[in-house]
């Protein structure tokens, strides 16, 4: 941060504290030029370099400040979709449809977005729902779904597992496990273990 002129550097762009332009060449006379030019008429000139400092620490807050608004509105936004892509990945696995219905599931949004919310198309946008996004979003909820059954298998008192073992139409074996058990508190849990064929 230049402290005489009241520059700093935001993403290798050096802008200015008092306007928030940002210089093209970064060059010791476009920097004077720009305080000179614009700015020659609000006294920063008489002040002293203590004054100086204090206030472009304090511009330098309210911007980093302005910032960090708006990067918290689109990480807002992005966490949505994030959300919202676990949402229709986790519909396509329970009816258990193509992974590529996602790309049509998201097409569809967009059309609905153009009629009901026009202004809220760009945030449906964002929404991911590429066929390796909905497989590793189906991934990563099937890790959770394992990992609070282990957690819950672990509090069982009593526990039973059944078993059955069937054929399909391609004449494919196909052996299901269940597990049901009862914790100290007499809730019952009955869960599908797994699948094999």
């Amino acid at each position: 941060m230049d402290l005489e002129i009241f520059f700093t550097v935001v993403k290798d762009k050096h802008v200015c504290l008092i306007c928030n332009e940002a210089v093209a060449v970064f060059k010791e006379y476009n920097i004077s030029h720009q305080f000179t030019s614009k700015h020659k008429n609000l006294n920063y000139e008489a002040m002293s370099e203590y004054e100086r400092k204090q206030n472009a620490e304090s511009l330098c807050k309210k911007l980093s400040g302005r910032q960090n608004f708006f990067n918290k509105g689109s990480s807002n936004i992005q966490e949505a979709a994030t959300h919202a892509s676990y949402i229709v990945a986790n519909n396509i696995a329970k009816n258990n449809k193509a992974l590529s219905d996602g790309e049509f599931v998201k097409q569809c949004m967009l059309q609905v977005c153009d009629v009901l919310c026009p202004d809220k198309k760009n945030n449906s946008e964002t929404v991911s729902l590429y066929r390796k996004t909905v497989t590793s979003r189906i991934e990563v909820i099937d890790k959770n779904l394992t990992s609070q059954l282990k957690s819950k298998i672990g509090q069982f008192k009593f526990c039973s597992i059944a078993m059955d073992e069937s054929t399909d139409i391609n004449d494919t074996a196909q052996l299901v496990l269940f597990i049901r058990g009862v914790d100290e508190n007499f809730e019952i849990t009955e869960e599908l273990a797994c699948m094999r064929s």
